[in-house]
């Protein structure tokens, strides 16, 4: 969907982080002609960054992430502790995208890569416009529910949390659930604050009594906050409360879209306790990533630590695409990403971060192989299409077909590679006989693997590898031993044609041409006496 610059946001403040003046100059100039009715103010480092933010208030902070003093995820950390949130934009360089990772993951809104392209920071800026709108907007009343947010972040003044208590918003025991809701791609279902806040409620209202709160109602997006209060014995239903909300994903109101729930874990205080339950909903919610889910997640379900590494030998990978083992390739990806998920309890980050990772590994290894288009399809692979993936499903696939992309592309290259490396092998044989020269050897010179190189030497020559060899020396012999005006040994023509083992070159000399050395040496000579 097309972003367009809306109304409502006429000035806003927006500040650029950088320790080189170089770049902060070209960031300031590019904001300025894209919205000169902004006011842009710099600061050098994460330090002086915070101070700005306290004193000016701007709602939009560009930053880069290694800075000295204070870098960007230390000022984004000291931002939690401030009651002003400005939208956070990381700017990262390439080999720092494991940063920009964390940082999103720590409530950064998003992160560009320098250099910095013109149209994705347009592209941002009406982002962070839209959900500013969004925010000002009376979707189901969110003026309303700003003391309950500010609750569950834990900004509420103590006079205002009694207030809440005595609503019976967070009285007694309980527990938040976070939800999520993405409208249909055709915008045929586009799903109401209002009426997403009452099927919550209804879903939630057999476990006791349920509130549910907009947090953010855009066109493609709503969130929400369902505060539950209700007893411990109620709320360890975890089947029936499966089966409800299951059943509201499952409504004509939903299809097309997707509906996603965490689900933060039992409170015996919920107004001292909500804003963990809120923070654990929240971060049960990322693992909605997982299939295996069905979209629904509760935080204290987890009930072993996951292996956050993988497993995965990316020359082993190489080695199985290169030989034309596509399949072997796809399932030992997929077992080894099985293996990292940790039956959907690993941080959906690390998943992310690990197949874009292992892409341009097979690039970089594969790199003199490949066309310019293959290339380009796996950079965009690890930059744009992987970490894009919201489900476990969508990364697998993008692996499967960029893996086929790149067995398509090597088999290609061996094809047209073939005649040449053959042409150029026999030429290495006639020329280099006397050296040790094993299939092995040679084919990793040409870069194939030596069964499937065994198989194209023999289809090219009509003999096998050795065969072909030993032919060789055997020709080289029989000139050797038939030049009058050689005074060579029997051990020296065997050495200068590839052996060092004089009775075993006897053996196969015998084999191929009849009769020793020796004989066939006086067999040549005597012909030649006139």
């Amino acid at each position: 969907m097309k972003l367009h610059r809306q109304k409502g946001w006429e000035s806003m403040k927006i500040l650029v982080v950088d320790d080189e003046a170089r770049h902060r100059r070209g960031m300031l100039s590019l904001i300025r002609s894209l919205r000169p009715d902004y006011e842009v103010l710099t600061a050098n480092n994460g330090l002086e960054a915070l101070a700005t933010v306290q004193s000016e208030l701007p709602e939009i902070v560009f930053t880069d992430i290694r800075m000295p003093k204070m870098d960007g995820l230390a000022f984004l950390e000291k931002l939690h502790d401030l009651k002003v949130r400005p939208k956070v934009v990381f700017l990262s360089a390439y080999n720092l995208f494991e940063y920009a990772q964390t940082a999103l993951r720590h409530g950064a809104f998003d992160y560009l890569l320098k250099p910095v392209d013109t149209e994705k920071v347009e592209t941002i800026l009406l982002r962070i416009e839209a959900h500013m709108n969004d925010g000002q907007a009376e979707h189901g009343g969110a003026k309303k529910e700003l003391p309950v947010l500010a609750w569950l972040n834990g900004r509420l003044d103590p006079p205002q949390c009694d207030a809440l208590e005595k609503a019976g918003i967070a009285a007694g025991t309980g527990l938040v659930a976070y939800t999520e809701c993405a409208c249909a791609d055709d915008g045929r279902h586009a799903v109401q604050g209002e009426a997403l806040r009452g099927d919550l409620e209804r879903a939630w209202e057999p476990f006791g009594s349920a509130r549910a709160y907009l947090i953010e109602a855009g066109e493609e997006k709503l969130r929400a906050v369902t505060v539950v209060s209700g007893s411990e014995l109620a709320l360890a239903n975890r089947r029936e409360i499966r089966r409800l909300l299951e059943g509201m994903a499952d409504s004509s109101r939903y299809e097309g879209g997707k509906l996603i729930h965490g689900i933060g874990g039992f409170c015996n205080d919920l107004l001292a306790q909500g804003p963990d339950s809120y923070r654990s909903a929240h971060s049960a919610l990322r693992l909605t990533f997982y299939d295996r889910w069905n979209g629904i997640v509760f935080q204290d379900e987890r009930i072993s630590t996951s292996n956050e590494t993988l497993e995965l030998d990316a020359e082993a990978l190489f080695e199985a695409v290169r030989g034309g083992q596509s399949d072997r390739a796809i399932e030992n990806c997929r077992t080894a990403f099985d293996k990292q998920a940790g039956d959907g309890w690993t941080d959906p980050a690390r998943i992310l971060e690990s197949a874009s990772l292992t892409v341009m590994k097979l690039k970089s290894r594969c790199r003199e192989l490949l066309d310019r288009d293959t290339a380009a399809r796996l950079t965009d692979a690890a930059w744009t299409e992987i970490p894009a993936c919201e489900t476990y499903f969508a990364v697998l696939s993008v692996m499967e077909a960029r893996l086929l992309d790149l067995s398509h592309a090597l088999q290609s290259t061996k094809r047209g590679r073939s005649e040449y490396a053959m042409e150029s092998c026999v030429r290495l044989i006639q020329e280099r006989y006397m050296e040790e020269l094993t299939l092995e050897v040679v084919a990793e010179r040409y870069y194939f693997n030596s069964s499937y190189f065994s198989t194209m030497f023999k289809s090219y020559t009509g003999r096998s590898f050795s065969e072909y060899l030993t032919e060789a020396r055997m020709k080289k012999a029989r000139e050797l031993l038939g030049d009058s005006d050689s005074v060579l040994k029997v051990y020296a023509v065997a050495e200068l044609c590839g052996y060092r083992d004089t009775k075993y070159f006897c053996r196969l000399f015998k084999k191929h041409v009849g009769m020793t050395p020796e004989a066939y040496r006086h067999q040549r000579l005597g012909r030649m006496t006139p």
